[in-house]
């Protein structure tokens, strides 16, 4: 995706402290528009999705920054073991993985003791069994770069769990240390 620099001005910023990022950083997208007669002014807009710029010339030749595409939204963050992990992207790693995966999935956090661990429950069209459930456990390790655990829902079982069927974003994260 490339930023359309003469239309925006785009900044990459710390989901946490708010200091700029560096390059192949993942960082809130803060936009200002450089348009003052066309739209409403937007001055250092958090939009909470993040992102990260790429480096190098642009393949089709145009003199813009890059950015590598939506990464998932700050606002629904949960930093575990160091590690922020971002519920909205779960889905995409999963359904680039795994062909059984139904497409609805929503993430439990909890304090366990001294520290904070999530579930992620996945909507599968396959057996529940260990072996399966191991497997999306490695396949979100090595993709996310922290243990999280998985259990299983017949396709159609989270829907009121994630709301999906009467809001128009469902739920993705259920944190239960809140509560």
């Amino acid at each position: 995706m490339h930023v359309m620099e003469d239309a925006h001005y785009l900044e990459l910023t710390h989901p946490d402290t708010g200091a700029p990022v560096g390059h192949g950083e993942t960082g809130d997208m803060i936009c200002t528009c450089l348009f003052k007669d066309d739209i409403f002014p937007i001055i250092r807009f958090n939009s909470h999705d993040v992102t990260e710029e790429l480096a190098g010339a642009s393949p089709l030749g145009l003199p813009f920054r890059r950015i590598v595409g939506f990464r998932g939204r700050s606002d629904n963050m949960v930093k575990l073991r160091g590690i922020n992990v971002y519920p909205t992207a779960i889905g995409a790693l999963l359904a680039a993985e795994r062909n059984d995966f139904a497409g609805e999935y929503v993430c439990q956090v909890e304090r366990v003791g001294a520290q904070d661990e999530m579930t992620v429950i996945v909507e599968v069209r396959a057996e529940h069994g260990d072996s399966l459930r191991r497997e999306y456990e490695r396949v979100l390790r090595a993709r996310l770069g922290v243990a999280v655990n998985v259990s299983f829902a017949q396709p159609g079982g989270l829907n009121e769990l994630t709301g999906v069927e009467r809001r128009q974003k469902p739920i993705r994260l259920i944190d239960k240390r809140k509560a």
